[in-house]
């Protein structure tokens, strides 16, 4: 079997295993307007993207847990106080962010309808698994609500590890923690730089996840459109 060696798979966590449940422009909107707030779900969701662009990566390296719960806060502030400034300040901000801060810890999010299903499966066929993600410490407490914490076996989040992919470091923090070579590793994400060329560029097996059919340039071979073909991929002779 081609990919008989693979023997952990690592996968990105928000948008591969599970995503925002009424999108990020509705969902900023619904807790804004508790608090003075009027925006646009739209233009919310299109300031956001720009604010986050800009923003440096999400990675304290060196912080004890209590400073980079600080740092993780506050990093998130900033963005979300340039998506205010940009689309319509309110008076009762700080309120909100730490409400709105709180929802993406919890409620925001749900799985994907196969995602469980798919992590089952593999843990049955004794793969390791593991998390490389561009995430801050609440993944925890949001896999652990989504009730699929339990089928990873690392977990190496930017913001613990100092670095955020696709910066190299982070991926080979996540091999050292679980003791592989990058041949015998496959890792699945919906970024193409960070997940999918991040990865290759070690000599890390990747998968694209690409629900929506974006990536016309990646050959077949190398993307998926739901995480049920992740079997078809690993039993591809």
């Amino acid at each position: 079997m081609r990919n008989g060696n693979i023997k952990t798979i690592f996968f990105d966590a928000a948008d591969t295993l599970f995503y925002i449940d009424k999108g990020l422009g509705n969902t900023y909107a619904s807790v804004a307007t508790k608090y003075g707030g009027d925006p646009n779900p739209d233009h919310l969701r299109k300031a956001f993207s720009r604010a986050f662009k800009s923003a440096p990566p999400l990675a304290f390296g060196g912080a004890s847990n209590e400073e980079r719960k600080v740092l993780e806060k506050n990093y998130w502030r900033d963005i979300v106080e340039h998506v205010y400034k940009e689309v319509g300040m309110f008076e009762e901000f700080d309120a909100h962010f730490d409400e709105l801060f709180e929802v993406f810890r919890s409620s925001a999010w749900v799985i994907f309808p196969e995602t469980k299903e798919v992590l089952i499966s593999l843990k049955e066929k004794n793969y390791n698994l593991g998390i490389i993600s561009n995430f801050d410490s609440r993944v925890y407490d949001v896999m652990k609500n989504l009730e699929i914490d339990e089928y990873f076996d690392k977990f190496v989040i930017s913001s613990e590890a100092g670095h955020a992919k696709p910066d190299p470091n982070i991926y080979h923090i996540a091999l050292k923690e679980m003791g592989v070579d990058p041949k015998e590793c496959l890792h699945i994400g919906d970024h193409i730089n960070n997940d999918f060329h991040g990865a290759r560029a070690l000599g890390i097996k990747a998968l694209l996840l690409d629900r929506e059919g974006e990536y016309e340039s990646i050959g077949k071979q190398h993307k998926i459109t739901s995480l049920k073909e992740i079997h078809d991929f690993l039993d591809n002779p």
